[in-house]
């Protein structure tokens, strides 16, 4: 089932070379509802047609990429697209940047990872793994990549030779690094530690429950949404439960966590605050009954939303909104935290930098 999703994601995205110079799209202006002033825009632009999967910024570049094929290299001060570099297929995990190199994977038509020069996007090397529709991972210097074979394969960053390859079984998440040499692989039904060394699994458990949103850190447990309605954490070192708490719905995108709290949206627009321990207990701060589409992002202590119908909303802690603001839809990637503000990602490649 996890593969038929994905594939439903990857055909709404189609090739288009000249996307890049489109005109930008209408934005709302930042809306105030409550005390607190609303951020102005700095620029906009558009690169692509539709970002997926991780977004990273480095040293004043954003990178990305998505359905139109193509990696982009956008410039935080300006917007302008520093560089594009056209890959062999969609782009369904996003980028990973590693030191002077971003790496990509794609799926539909051809299964490769691609290792390109950061500063002008000439392609490095590129492999045959089979079609990728999660994101990579780079840990103790080996890129770990899983594909729709339900594999989990280790290259070498420097020339995408392959080290090892190992059976797990589907997955939707990148691996997790842990400490010892070792990865957390998560797939529907399991959770297994693997040495990035030569892909040993070195223990294996059944999941505490349907994991489907990234782990996020908290401490020394990690915390993630189920299918099943939870929020839960694990021991990292032995993949143990810790806690659970249920909410109203499906838990399908990150939580996040400030301070000693984690804050949790439903697929059913709840939003709610969650109290790790033993028992954990869950709070309800606000029903907005609105789809929530985007993980749950904490910029600057507010609390930021992304929905369906392209609006970013920013609500206190206790949930009180300040402000919102109205890009294209959906709104499927969390806003980019900057010192001085945020980047929001609209649903049709759109980049919107704001100041506070």
């Amino acid at each position: 089932m996890a593969h038929g999703a994905l594939s439903l994601v990857l055909l709404l995205g189609s090739v288009n070379a000249a996307c890049v110079h489109a005109p930008t799209p209408p934005v709302t202006p930042p809306t105030a509802t409550g005390s607190a002033k609303a951020p102005a825009q700095v620029w906009s632009s558009r690169a692509g047609r539709r970002f997926t999967g991780e977004i990273t910024l480095d040293q004043g570049t954003l990178y990305g990429a998505g359905v139109d094929r193509k990696v982009y290299a956008v410039d935080l001060e300006s917007g302008a697209v520093k560089w594009s570099s056209r890959l062999t297929g969609i782009v369904a995990g996003g980028v990973l940047v590693s030191g002077d190199t971003v790496y990509a994977a794609s799926t539909r038509p051809e299964g490769r990872v691609s290792a390109l020069d950061r500063n002008t996007g000439q392609r490095i090397w590129r492999v045959n793994v089979g079609l990728v529709s999660t994101p990579l991972a780079m840990v103790d210097r080996v890129l770990l990549v899983a594909n729709q074979r339900d594999e989990l394969i280790g290259l070498d960053p420097k020339t995408g030779a392959r080290h090892w390859r190992r059976r797990t079984g589907p997955t939707l998440l990148a691996p997790i690094p842990l400490d010892s040499g070792e990865v957390l692989l998560t797939t529907p039904d399991s959770l297994f530690r693997i040495a990035t060394s030569d892909g040993a699994v070195r223990r294996r458990l059944r999941a505490p429950g349907a994991v489907v949103s990234p782990w996020v850190r908290m401490g020394d447990a990690l915390v993630a949404g189920t299918a099943d309605s939870l929020v839960l954490a694990i021991d990292p070192d032995s993949l143990t439960l810790r806690w659970k708490v249920r909410l109203d719905a499906p838990v399908m995108n990150s939580p996040a966590v400030r301070r000693d709290t984690i804050y949790a949206a439903t697929r059913r627009g709840t939003l709610y605050r969650v109290f790790p321990g033993t028992p954990a207990r869950a709070e309800r701060i606000v029903e907005l009954n609105w789809p929530i589409t985007a993980p749950v992002t904490i910029v600057h202590d507010l609390i930021l939303l992304g929905g369906a119908d392209g609006t970013i909303r920013a609500l206190e802690p206790g949930g009180t909104e300040r402000w919102r603001i109205t890009l294209w839809r959906p709104i499927e990637l969390g806003p980019l935290p900057l010192a001085d503000g945020m980047v929001a990602v609209g649903g049709k490649g759109d980049l919107h930098r704001y100041r506070r």
